[in-house]
């Protein structure tokens, strides 16, 4: 993976026509990357004849073309960062007093412009604080929930508006510092863990991701002495720069988010750079143009409207993708949940093949959803989402999810019973809230279709008895089993699928007559066994005959048959069994105009 960012962060620099030796342009970081800190408290001063003078704070919505300028980079969550400018937190004094006041305590500040700076600070520290919280307080009612302001100085230099990263003194003050942090673990005239050549001087603090920590002595090869820590991973100074900016570009255009989780997209290549040229091209052209992407309508995997998969499968396989999740409880804690390695575009274009041919079925079609219809589609939220009133615990656990997503890609196949528990405990919380079922079961159904399509979920055995005669709806059944080649490839699965839109229709017609379904307890929340299902046929059929509309007898028939042909012990869990039976119940309406189920009533009534 750190081969892979120092890539990344190589070629990016090329295509922009910058070099490793720019050191400011990678070391300054965006206060404002992810969009949380729109607006800056500019701190003026005005100078003249080489002395400050304090004015007052402006307000400046942030800007892009400032990023250099403002001078940011992190240092640590307690203390001072490496420059005068810092992200407020909520509590204004607090960030003031550790962030400004310690990094002008600390900082050596030798050349007369910093030494003056220093000085009229430390004179109008007070008011300087003052006016901060003044300013925050007024600029709080134009920021949205969770976003925030950080503070930065600027200077009236013969009329011009100046700032930190305008000034060779700051700019070397970063530079130092940050040299000085690598320093404090380091080694001359050795060779670079990352790109092989011997240098000058390599660090051992020089990786910069904050999984890689040497701050635990037993994290520490070779013995717990932190001045050996260098041993770890040797880095050199101009790999670990590049590093940084594949690192940014990441954070940038290549994390995204899937089932709730973030997860970063890194290209690794196959092949030397050389044979690569037009694909890197095509790569960064794709990752950075969003909003030309943003024009198109593409097929997303996930939740995310940014992602962009579906448009980086049409790359050359000379190319890997690494996909790597992750969570970060603190700033400086990186977890890394799962990695996902070697993804050739192939394979991301067969993944999306399958989910094509999942969804390409009417049945999916203008489902309602809420107030609007909406098609259903696939996407890996498929599996954890659940209804927005419904805090259970029976969301799939991280690791499982990441299971699934782990084994999709690389095509590996799936425990089936993983996926139905998962499906089952959002269904049965939906129908135990009696609340609208259609939208969870066929989000289910397009899932397993998906999995099914990329031939992952183990086929079958089909368990067929010979010699048996099929009920006069056979042929249109099987014909309609077949739409959904390798879903219903046994009798007993036909079994179930066609009990649900029995039992559907008598619950349809108990509406009808008593504005009630109080069939609904035989089916015990959906935890019904093999030997309920047994017995529910002639259960039903009682409750038609009692209402005098039994019009389904061809449609009983038919489940008759299928049952014989199941044979005992279907080897099918709990979940699955009343999987299919709700989606039978669920797509009712779809199966009855296909085996023409309602002839019986309307041929009696002619009679």
């Amino acid at each position: 993976m750190i081969q892979a960012l120092k890539e990344l962060g190589e070629q990016r620099l090329k295509i922009e026509g910058r070099e490793v030796t720019d050191l400011l342009s990678i070391l300054v970081q965006d206060p404002n990357q992810n969009g949380n800190y729109p607006y800056t408290l500019v701190v003026l001063f005005a100078r003249s004849n080489g002395y400050f003078q304090y004015e007052h704070i402006e307000v400046e919505q942030v800007s892009k073309n400032k990023i250099k300028k403002y001078l940011y980079r992190f240092r640590a969550p307690q203390g001072a960062d490496f420059t005068p400018t810092a992200k407020i937190t909520d509590n204004a004094e607090k960030t003031f007093k550790n962030k400004i006041e310690k990094w002008f305590e600390k900082t050596e500040l030798k050349t007369p412009l910093l030494s003056s700076f220093k000085e009229c600070f430390d004179k109008s520290k007070q008011t300087i604080l003052n006016d901060v919280k003044t300013s925050l307080n007024e600029i709080k009612p134009q920021l949205a929930r969770n976003q925030g302001c950080f503070i930065t100085f600027a200077f009236l230099d013969n009329r011009n508006q100046m700032y930190l990263g305008d000034y060779p003194e700051f700019q070397k003050l970063l530079v130092e510092a940050v040299k000085s942090d690598y320093q404090q673990i380091a080694r001359a005239n050795h060779i670079c863990s990352i790109c092989g050549h011997l240098k000058e001087e390599v660090f051992g603090a020089a990786i910069p991701i904050p999984f890689y920590t040497i701050d635990k002595p037993g994290y520490i090869a070779s013995g717990f002495r932190s001045e050996d820590a260098w041993k770890n991973a040797p880095v050199c100074l101009e790999c670990s720069l590049k590093i940084e900016e594949g690192k940014r570009f990441l954070d940038e255009y290549l994390q995204f988010r899937m089932g709730g989780m973030r997860y970063y997209l890194l290209p690794k290549l196959i092949f030397g750079e050389e044979a690569a040229k037009d694909v890197i091209s095509n790569f960064f052209q794709t990752a950075t143009q969003r909003e030309v992407l943003a024009q198109k309508i593409l097929k997303r995997l996930s939740e995310d409207e940014r992602e962009i998969l579906e448009e980086l499968s049409n790359l050359s396989d000379i190319l890997t993708f690494n996909f790597l999740f992750y969570a970060t409880p603190t700033r400086s804690v990186f977890r890394i949940n799962l990695l996902v390695e070697n993804i050739l575009p192939s394979r991301i274009g067969t993944i999306f093949d399958a989910k094509t041919k999942a969804e390409n079925h009417d049945v999916f079609k203008d489902i309602k959803m809420g107030k609007e219809y909406e098609n259903i589609e696939f996407r890996f939220s498929n599996l954890t989402r659940r209804p927005s009133n419904d805090i259970s615990s029976l969301v799939p656990s991280q690791e499982g999810f990441l299971e699934v997503v782990d084994k999709t890609f690389r095509c590996i196949s799936l425990d089936k019973s993983l996926l139905y528990s998962w499906f089952m405990s959002t269904i049965r919380g939906v129908f135990a809230k009696q609340n609208y079922l259609k939208p969870w079961v066929l989000q289910a159904f397009v899932s397993l279709l998906f999995f099914k399509e990329l031939g992952i979920l183990p086929n079958d055995t089909q368990l067929q008895e010979g010699g048996v005669k099929m009920a006069e709806l056979g042929t249109q059944a099987e014909e309609f089993f077949g739409t959904y080649q390798g879903t219903f490839e046994t009798p007993a699965r036909k079994v179930l699928f066609l009990l649900g839109v029995l039992a559907q229709k008598l619950l349809n017609i108990q509406y009808q007559e008593r504005k009630a379904t109080p069939f609904r307890e035989k089916l015990k929340g959906f935890r019904m066994k093999e030997d309920d299902f047994r017995g529910l046929l002639p259960k039903i059929q009682n409750k038609l005959e009692e209402y005098g509309k039994n019009y389904y007898r061809k449609l009983e028939e038919l489940i008759s048959d299928y049952l014989i042909q199941s044979g005992q012990n279907w080897g099918m869990s709990m979940d699955e069994m009343n999987y299919y039976f709700v989606l039978g119940m669920n797509l009712e309406d779809k199966v009855s105009p296909v085996l023409s189920i309602g002839k019986e009533k309307e041929e009696e009534a002619d009679e």
